[in-house]
């Protein structure tokens, strides 16, 4: 199950997104702080060599979700 923005004390967990390392694009959450920190929160898939390959993948997550 994919969490939506949800709440953890005062830190924002945003909807799965494409995101991007050193290492190659992935599907990922952030994280946002009241104090307006932020950074990477969680790696829901592996890496992809194209941000096209991730979005895909997020598309596939999106699509299970639904059903």
């Amino acid at each position: 199950m994919i969490a939506s923005d949800m709440m953890i004390s005062n830190t924002r967990i945003t909807e799965p997104e494409v995101m991007q390392s050193a290492a190659g694009y992935y599907v990922g959450e952030y994280y946002e702080e009241e104090d307006g920190m932020y950074g990477p929160y969680s790696r829901l898939s592996g890496y992809f060599a194209t941000a096209k390959q991730a979005e895909a993948y997020l598309r596939g997550l999106h699509y299970d979700e639904d059903n």
